[in-house]
């Protein structure tokens, strides 16, 4: 499907950079002699997987990695795999009121227009990044600790750009001014989940549509799961991950596609490169609201309260933001070349037809979704009447059947047959 390319005309605030590194900088600086030449920044950077040994002798290099500011475990799991990407640096920014330079400077500056002048626009050209979101935050509705003003997604084509364009003194030489500027900062590596949505899938008319006066909007959650869920006492629930907890809080989303919500994009969290190392981040979900009218009307649907526990069970830590974003230009797909294959072909009988509602099922059997977008067309089934690369699954545990988008029974696709087929769900699937 086409992007949706909204180009910001004043500055590009706040991409990403390395904290500074003081004792590198002076009067805007960096010091000499440095024993091994930068690598020069260009957009075939990633072919050869031996540029990540010149990066390393660098003199910057050894700094940056001796300063205690960045993740060092994390960057040194990039570095196993330095041509791997594309992937994507998740930023979260709270600014300072005025900006406070570390080398005790006077400034009038905003922390906003401090890191203006940070703005890293032609190292990420270089290097052929560049951010496909951006967004001022218009409302924070979970999550205290920090109310943040900024969401950046920055593509990199892989680790090595990414590591190239911290060891250049020009860049880390302007990373000054976000130091000044930035009161608070989360940088997050994550990698992109292959979409939900086929290619070429028209959605249909929202039946609650943007307006001048309520346009749509992205939510974004920024999630860390517990380990294990923890329900309340007395909850009569199995024993799952917290992963596990939010997707069966989704799967009571069915309401989303009726009023016009689809998902933007899913990423999974690597690590945390830079700031709040104390907490794990897991996954940012990004979702898509047709107008407030249709996120007001989706928190009133009682299918989605009553499964709202599980949310509270699944989440050690939350963000979640209303944004109108400047940039939204996030790609489809996947950005891992070993990434799922896209759904089996549709059977004979239809099961395997996308569908948004039952509507679309007539004749077939019934629409199943897990309610964060559009779904196939499946049927109520016995063994082996399904079709070629579907599977019957039934007689699922009782606890966990109110959960699933379906009753009795399902045909589904053989390769998400194995996410039914084991506990807490533990259908039999054949």
């Amino acid at each position: 499907s086409p992007r949706n390319t909204v180009i910001r005309s004043d500055n590009q605030d706040s991409f990403q950079g390395p904290v500074v590194i003081e004792e590198l900088i002076a009067s805007g600086e960096v010091p000499h002699p440095v024993t091994v030449a930068p690598l020069e920044l260009t957009q075939d950077i990633c072919e050869d997987a031996s540029n990540m040994a010149v990066i390393q002798d660098s003199f910057i290099w050894s700094a940056i990695m001796e300063s205690g500011g960045l993740n060092n475990d994390l960057i040194d799991r990039m570095v196993v795999d330095p041509t791997r990407g594309p992937f994507y640096m998740l930023n979260l920014l709270k600014y300072r009121e005025f900006a406070e330079y570390s080398d005790g400077r006077e400034t009038s500056l905003t922390g906003r227009e401090a890191n203006a002048l940070y703005a890293p626009t032609e190292f990420l050209n270089a290097i052929g990044a560049g951010p496909v979101f951006f967004a001022d935050v218009n409302t924070q509705i979970d999550g205290d600790d920090v109310i943040w003003e900024e969401f950046i997604l920055v593509e990199y084509p892989c680790p090595m750009a990414l590591f190239a364009m911290f060891s250049v003194p020009e860049f880390q030489a302007r990373a000054i001014h976000k130091d000044a500027g930035v009161e608070e900062t989360i940088a997050m590596v994550t990698h992109l989940q292959p979409s939900s949505v086929p290619p070429g899938f028209e959605f249909p008319p929202p039946a609650y549509p943007p307006t001048d006066d309520d346009p749509s909007f992205e939510l974004i959650h920024v999630m860390d799961f517990h380990d294990i869920a923890q329900y309340e006492e007395g909850a009569d629930e199995p024993e799952r991950t917290g992963a596990e907890a939010w997707a069966a809080y989704q799967a009571g989303g069915g309401a989303s596609v009726d009023i016009g919500s689809r998902p933007t994009a899913t990423l999974d969290v690597q690590g945390v490169i830079i700031g709040d190392s104390e907490r794990s981040w897991d996954q940012a979900y990004i979702v898509h609201m047709p107008s407030m009218a249709g996120f007001q009307a989706l928190l009133a649907d009682e299918t989605r309260s009553d499964g709202a526990y599980h949310r509270q069970a699944a989440l050690a830590n939350n963000y979640s933001m209303i944004t109108y974003p400047l940039i939204n230009n996030i790609p489809d797909g996947s950005d891992d070349s070993e990434a799922p294959t896209l759904l089996p072909p549709v059977t004979d009988t239809g099961v395997g037809t996308i569908c948004t509602s039952d509507a679309d099922c007539v004749g077939i059997g019934f629409c199943l979704s897990d309610g964060s977008g559009p779904g196939i067309c499946s049927r109520m089934c016995g063994s082996g009447e399904c079709g070629e690369s579907y599977v019957c699954c039934h007689s699922c545990s009782a606890l966990a059947a109110p959960q699933l988008p379906f009753s009795e029974s399902a045909c589904i696709p053989e390769g998400s047959a194995s996410q039914l087929s084991s506990a807490p769900v533990s259908c039999t699937c054949e």
